[in-house]
């Protein structure tokens, strides 16, 4: 006897998750932040959500769309994650704000540091976009 594997069309599959986006709210106002691919059963998933929660509904409910082989999510951040890893970065005194992937610093720049300095220890946290300064 022969095994046969059936598969899923790709175009299905992609189907099925932006369905599984339109059920839960928080992912449809991320919807325009992540990039969705699916080949040959394998999906990849790149941008940003807004919240952990949203996040954690993304992990858990991915994996029952039918025909999913894999999911490559390395390139899928957190602004939560994001803004807790540029918190480790920056002077005592700054601010943090993260906006899918995009960082707002505010507060005031130490005399010590310059600029150019925070920029460039922020720019290293995985999932930052761009970095706005606004320092008093």
């Amino acid at each position: 006897m022969q095994n046969i594997t059936i598969t899923r069309p790709d175009e299905d599959i992609l189907d099925d998750i932006h369905s599984l986006f339109t059920t839960y709210p928080p992912l449809q106002h991320d919807r325009h932040a992540i990039s969705i691919r699916v080949e040959r059963g394998v999906v990849t998933l790149e941008g940003h959500i807004k919240a952990m929660p949203t996040y954690r509904y993304l992990q858990a409910n991915l994996p029952k769309v039918k025909g999913i082989r894999h999911i490559n999510a390395d390139r899928l951040y957190e602004d939560e994650t994001i803004r807790r890893e540029v918190g480790k970065v920056i002077p005592v005194g700054m601010q943090v704000r993260v906006e899918y992937g995009g960082v707002i610093l505010t507060g005031k720049l130490p005399e010590d540091m310059t600029v150019e300095d925070v920029v460039k220890h922020v720019a290293l946290v995985n999932g930052v976009q761009r970095i706005l300064t606004t320092f008093g």
